[in-house]
């Protein structure tokens, strides 16, 4: 198991262009001219979204799609320069941060690969400690560190298959809809007997807030949204859905996401 995980951490990211400290002060200085509530209102994102930006819980920086929302909403050039300037995407961090790719050996994907070998290694961490803890045997039947899903066979536990979909960041409504059309489509595909739940896992907290309000009521199975957060490497959030089965929550195991936690050594 230990060969995937990526030792990617000795080399610098790119994403450190993101001055978060810096993006929630600019964050705050909006916020003193209008509510929160005209904020999502003016730009399009949600609330949910909005606050885990202001109080530092989302790890990663924000896609450049949600910068301009929020620069549309600001009537400073000022602070609109200093906005994207504190994410990475004025120009001069656009150019510091393809000199790191450049000097670290990335090709201008690899750190998109990395947080997916890093949500694989992740995933295999908590199976591993369900069995440890809860005594749940389980089966990769189809799945490689670079898949994009995971069809997982288990033993002693509450359900018989556990489904899971991986997705990159995606940068619009209209596509991340697509996506889950998509998703639940392919997994019907399938055809699978028994117990079954379905998740899928994005490191974006963007897609995250969009694909929990779109419930699969058509499915007879269990199902979630998880947030992998690839900075901790961690599951950090799992909100199940609505589907044609009763609600159920903490299925294989009641809170899978703290068995993903990093072992401290």
């Amino acid at each position: 198991m230990n060969e995937f995980i990526s030792n990617s951490g000795t080399l610098i990211n790119p994403d450190s262009v993101y001055d978060q400290e810096r993006f929630i002060n600019i964050l705050q200085i909006i916020l003193q001219k209008k509510t929160q509530k005209e904020l999502s209102e003016q730009t399009g994102l949600n609330n949910a979204t909005i606050s885990r930006m202001l109080n530092g819980a989302r790890s990663g920086r924000p896609y450049k799609s949600t910068i301009d929302k929020i620069a549309k909403a600001i009537d400073d050039p000022e602070l609109i320069q200093e906005l994207y300037d504190a994410t990475g995407y004025s120009s001069k961090k656009i150019r510091e941060r393809k000199k790191i790719i450049a000097d670290n050996g990335f090709s201008l994907d690899l750190s998109t690969v990395q947080v997916h070998e890093k949500f694989f290694s992740t995933l295999m961490r908590g199976l591993s400690m369900m069995t440890s803890l809860h005594k749940v045997e389980w089966t990769i039947k189809s799945g490689t560190p670079r898949s994009y899903d995971y069809l997982i066979e288990l033993k002693e536990g509450n359900i018989d298959y556990w489904y899971i979909r991986y997705v990159d960041r995606i940068t619009s409504d209209e596509e991340r809809k697509k996506a889950l059309t998509a998703i639940y489509g392919e997994f019907a595909k399938l055809k699978l007997g028994g117990k079954i739940k379905v998740s899928c896992a994005t490191p974006s907290y963007e897609d995250y807030d969009y694909f929990v309000t779109i419930p699969p009521y058509q499915l007879n199975t269990n199902a979630s949204i998880i947030h992998f957060d690839s900075e901790l490497e961690r599951f950090a959030d799992e909100t199940f859905l609505e589907t044609a089965l009763p609600l159920k929550e903490n299925i294989p195991v009641k809170d899978f996401c703290n068995l993903t936690e990093p072992l401290i050594l």
